[in-house]
């Protein structure tokens, strides 16, 4: 492709790329969720203060701030400070009904919003009232007592966790109105992503309360045991003075009076071996504690005060089998049939199931479409809250009809921005496990460098003990440790931790060497001649010897050794310091010793057989 024909290119693929990203921030989502919304705020302008307005009583006062939280690209609703009182409202344009159950359709109502605990939650509600429409409704009026019709959303403190569903209804017949709450509500989310909760209440008066776009609860509103109380009331109430009399007898069954347990039916569970002998030992007239003889009185002690003074008790040393009498010890009875119950008859006595009597309910209605009926027109939205805790966060309100509509603020506004929150959470999580594994890797290699250094490490040491070596007189009493060493490289370092219990053994065993390999031919020559011999030199492996003070001979070094011995200042066998600094380049490098495998695999290195 020519120079002309890329720019070409280059310019196409911007101005496709800037489409997108201008169709991304595009306000036609939110545009086209707003034209089929009864209510809907997103708290993304600096005109939200004009559509809300905080509570003006002197209990609440916390004020909300629009922010960004952790992870969003615009603003939302906040709570800023912890231990207060909140109170925010908004009027919708006209009453909404709760249900449109008449022709030509009937319509639902979707109630939905976002949640997310910024700084986390520990006690505090997040939900949503959906105040009842009346003309004395204002927005700085609003109080904890203010009138709604709906309440819906998640709460949370200590060990109560739910999301409320409560409905306040009216009674047709008495006037008096009854918050219902929902028997078994779900549970919310805790965690510090964004979630979406949505509630839908269809004219069939089922339910739905969905979390995050997934069903959690589900059911029909006019069932007996779906809101507790109930949302119609019972045709009869139990009369409460009518109770079950006291020789009233409701058990339709006794166990047999008259009935024995057989002869020949063993209960005992367990029963001692009778093949059990006394243990040889076991003294019975012993106790097992006696008086601690070491115990003695404490000086201060004062009987008046502390008591007569008894001194610790003790284990007694003499029950080293066993003290005190002696019994068979149990084992399971092979013969065992259980427990023996008699059998059950019926009961003479027996009068049947006792049973309330009942009386009409006298606020009892019947209504079709109670929530249409008896629950209020929603007027406005409130948040009126308390909690101990801050950064709360609220975003996209919305009140609908249109279930497409809600669901299209699932997917295109809540759902990105909960992966565009797990993404920022999740990739510190996979840097630290990728830091973890290079972390790992490094430490192998410095663990296969480490081992490599040691295997040469050991075998400087132990060619200290070949034929003609410093060392070669003491391979013949080290001979299984040094076949251990060159199958296993790594016990060197056990070595060097009990070095000077090594020397202190070489030492003794250096001077029964030099006791029998005495030679008076040598000895003469060295006394006629006055010649040094060097304890390092080939005379050494030749059992050359030097004069002992007694005018004996013993083999050179051992007198070193000896000296060494009689002033208290052991010198390190030749070649200790090289171990010990190599060692500590090798447990620097690897840090730890791994992958013995490779050792193993590798093999040890022949050596030439020692000389006993």
């Amino acid at each position: 492709m020519s120079s002309l024909g890329r720019r070409c290119a280059f310019i196409a693929f911007l101005v496709v790329l800037t489409g997108r990203l201008s169709l991304a921030q595009s306000p036609s989502i939110v545009d086209a969720i707003r034209s089929k919304s009864l209510f809907y705020e997103t708290f993304n302008d600096k005109e939200w203060e004009s559509r809300w307005s905080h509570s003006r009583d002197a209990k609440y006062n916390g004020r909300f701030i629009t922010d960004a939280a952790k992870g969003w690209t615009d603003n939302g609703l906040k709570i800023p400070e912890k231990n207060k009182y909140y109170g925010l409202t908004a009027l919708l344009d006209a009453p909404v009904e709760p249900i449109v159950a008449s022709s030509p359709k009937p319509l639902p109502l979707v109630v939905q919003y976002e949640v997310k605990y910024d700084e986390g939650v520990t006690c505090g509600g997040s939900y949503l009232k959906l105040l009842t429409a009346d003309p004395d409704l204002t927005p700085e009026g609003l109080v904890d007592s203010t009138p709604y019709s709906i309440m819906f959303g998640p709460d949370r403190c200590g060990g109560t966790s739910k999301i409320h569903l409560i409905v306040r209804h009216r009674n047709p017949v008495n006037g008096t109105i009854t918050e219902k709450h929902l028997a078994s509500p779900p549970s919310p989310e805790t965690n510090d992503y964004t979630h979406v909760y949505t509630l839908r209440l269809f004219p069939d008066h089922k339910y739905e309360i969905l979390v995050d776009g997934s069903l959690r609860s589900s059911g029909g509103l006019m069932e007996p045991t779906t809101l507790q109380p109930p949302l119609l009331p019972p045709l009869e109430l139990p009369d409460l003075q009518d109770v079950k009399p006291a020789d009233w007898v409701d058990v339709a069954q006794i166990p047999d009076p008259h009935a024995v347990k057989p002869s020949d039916w063993d209960d005992r569970e367990m029963v001692e071996d009778d093949k059990a002998t006394k243990p040889k030992g076991w003294l019975e007239h012993e106790p097992a504690l006696i008086n601690d003889p070491a115990a003695r009185r404490p000086a201060d002690w004062d009987e008046e005060e502390d008591g007569q003074w008894e001194p610790n008790q003790i284990p007694n040393p003499r029950c080293k089998v066993g003290c005190g009498p002696w019994a068979r010890p149990l084992k399971r009875n092979p013969a065992w049939k259980g427990a023996w119950k008699p059998p059950l008859i019926d009961n003479p006595e027996y009068k049947g199931p006792w049973v309330q009597r009942t009386l009409p309910n006298p606020d009892y209605f019947a209504e079709e479409e109670p929530l249409r009926t008896g629950v209020g027109p929603i007027g406005g939205v409130a948040l009126e809250l308390w909690t101990i805790d801050s950064g709360y966060m609220f975003d996209n309100i919305l009140i609908t009809r249109d279930l497409e509509v809600a669901e299209l603020a699932v997917n295109q506004l809540w759902k990105p921005r909960n992966e565009a929150e797990r993404r920022v959470q999740v990739k510190p999580v996979e840097d630290a496990k990728e830091l973890a594994k290079r972390k790992k890797k490094k430490a192998q290699k410095g663990s296969r460098y480490g081992i490599e250094q040691l295997r040469q490490l050991t075998e400087a040491f132990l060619d200290l003990f070949e034929d003609g070596a410093v060392l070669s007189p003491l391979a013949p009493y080290l001979g299984p440790f040094l076949d251990h060493l060159e199958d296993q490289p790594d016990s060197l370092i056990l070595l060097v931790g009990l070095g000077p219990l090594l020397l202190l053994t070489a030492v003794l065993l250096l001077r029964g060497v030099g006791s029998g390999a005495r030679k008076p031919s040598a000895v003469a020559a060295h006394t006629a001649g006055g010649e040094d011999v060097d304890a390092a030199g080939e005379g050494a492996g030749e059992g050359q010897v030097s004069p002992a003070a007694d005018g004996t001979a013993e083999p050179v070094g051992a007198a070193e050794a000896r000296e060494g011995d009689d002033t208290g200042d052991q010198e390190p066998a030749p070649g200790a310091e090289q171990v010990e600094e190599t060692v500590e380049q090798a447990e620097a490098a690897g840090e730890e010793i791994e992958e013995e495998d490779e050792l193993v695999a590798s093999g040890p290195r022949r050596r030439t057989p020692r000389v006993a």
